[in-house]
């Protein structure tokens, strides 16, 4: 019993540093990864309509800058927080 508690904690513990490591994302595997985050199918998302107002265009310009998501995780590593940031919610 002792042994399963130790395994579970070691397991937790190196599962919360592995999902905040950064790593490198690049082609397939960096559009697999965002859309995985981004665009779950498993939850339900309200409908925008097939055009967006124009305040809610606005709103979007500025999520990340100029800079993509090939910029930040194929150049250099990223985390899952930084691809977090490209989705639209």
């Amino acid at each position: 019993m002792k042994f399963a508690l130790v395994l579970l904690v070691a397991v937790a513990c190196f599962w919360c540093c592995e999902a905040q490591s950064a790593n490198f994302y690049c082609g397939r595997r960096l559009a697999e990864v965002l859309s995985k985050l981004c665009w779950d199918h498993s939850e339900e998302k309200r409908d925008a309509g097939w055009w967006m107002s124009a305040d809610a265009a606005r709103s979007l310009s500025g999520v990340r800058g100029k800079r993509g998501p090939v910029d930040e995780c194929c150049d250099k590593p990223c985390t899952v927080d930084e691809l977090l940031g490209y989705c639209f919610y």
